[in-house]
């Protein structure tokens, strides 16, 4: 893991670049590229005049969502469709911030051995630090995972905000199942705020091969001792 990649998170301008920079240089034309990001930089300038300020966490994710926004309306202005705008941007800031996710699982090693105990240390410290406010979630009792409900989110509403919607998906909903596959557990999400819902619901789940290996370990403890028939 390259220590700059972590760094770079911190300088949005940058990582954006570089991260969007390699995405379109191997799926479309120099020309076109080069175009792409003059009109990138074109609207995103334009954005910058009416950015919204919140705590440090939430300044730093919504700079991402106005580089986002910027090469989101860039690409559909050279004739890419909404959908293929989309995943590239899903790659793009992938790139960027997977780093820090393995960085932050690897930590969570010191935090506990017991993935459903890591998984929602690190989910706490990401609302601690980052994810704060004006985001809102509620937590909910889970007995084999973690879960818990967000009722407002700052991301989706300024992507609204900007007649974007859609991009909300792929700028941020799709990094949350990636990151719980890195992860090692699965994400269960039947709604969210970007889609018209009153909350995002949140249902991390951990695998089933550490629940069978929990219940042979209570089983192992209860037969200890007992002579075999």
């Amino acid at each position: 893991m390259k220590p700059l990649a972590l760094l770079l998170v911190y300088l949005p301008r940058i990582a954006f670049r570089r991260a969007a920079q390699v995405q379109l240089g191997a799926c479309l034309p120099a020309a076109t590229t080069a175009a792409v990001w003059a009109r990138t930089l074109n609207v995103h300038s334009e954005l910058q005049r009416t950015r919204v300020r919140h705590s440090p966490g939430v300044n730093l994710l919504l700079a991402y969502m106005q580089w986002d926004c910027a090469l989101y309306r860039a690409l559909q202005g050279q004739g890419i469709g909404q959908q293929q705008a989309g995943e590239w941007i899903e790659q793009i800031n992938w790139q960027i911030f997977a780093p820090a996710s393995a960085l932050a699982f690897k930590a969570s090693r010191l935090r506990s051995n017991r993935l459903q105990t890591r998984v929602k240390w690190l989910l706490d410290a990401l609302f601690s630090l980052v994810f704060t406010r004006p985001f809102r979630r509620s937590n909910l009792p889970a007995t084999a995972g973690v879960a818990f409900d967000v009722q407002v989110c700052p991301l989706a509403s300024y992507l609204r905000d900007q007649g974007a919607p859609e991009l909300t998906h792929f700028a941020v909903c799709s990094l949350d199942y990636r990151m719980a596959s890195d992860w090692g557990v699965t994400l269960q999400r039947r709604q969210t705020l970007a889609g018209g819902a009153a909350y995002c619901d949140f249902r991390f789940s951990m695998p089933p091969v550490q629940l069978i290996a929990r219940e042979g370990a209570c089983v192992d403890k209860t037969t200890a001792g007992q002579p075999e028939n």
